[in-house]
């Protein structure tokens, strides 16, 4: 369930989830720069036991390594959405399912994510990516 508020900031809100879908469908297609075109130029990409990728170029070069995973399966949710009052940032809280084949067969991962989000004159935009499993390690 998405928590939108009333007035502007709920229609920030449906815009910011209608960009999260936008993302998740880029990723499907594998194309790492489709993907990387909505982080903001300064966006930061923060994956579990990686080093923090800060910019564009730093963020795709994680994303083409994550999309070049065989069998690469990776679906996300977002269980709220909350706008500042200026509407120009707003962060959206859910959870992941991801899955792919790796050397000893195949992997499972499910877990909880934080993306930031700016906006900007090109719309929404992700300011900030984190993500972490909710397995045992």
């Amino acid at each position: 369930m998405t928590v939108v508020a009333e007035g502007a900031s709920g229609t920030e809100a449906l815009e910011v989830r209608a960009a999260s879908a936008r993302w998740l469908e880029a990723v499907s297609t594998g194309d790492a720069q489709s993907v990387v075109a909505f982080y903001a130029p300064d966006g930061a990409f923060l994956p579990p036991n990686a080093p923090l990728a800060r910019g564009r170029a730093a963020v795709q070069a994680v994303w083409l390594s994550l999309i070049a995973a065989p069998g690469l399966r990776l679906r996300w949710t977002p269980s709220s959405i909350d706008v500042s009052r200026a509407a120009d940032m707003a962060y959206e809280i859910g959870t992941y399912e991801m899955a792919m084949d790796g050397p000893a067969g195949r992997i499972e991962d499910d877990g909880k994510y934080v993306v930031v989000w700016r906006k900007s004159d090109d719309g929404w935009k992700v300011a900030a990516d984190i993500f972490n499993s909710s397995r045992p390690s």
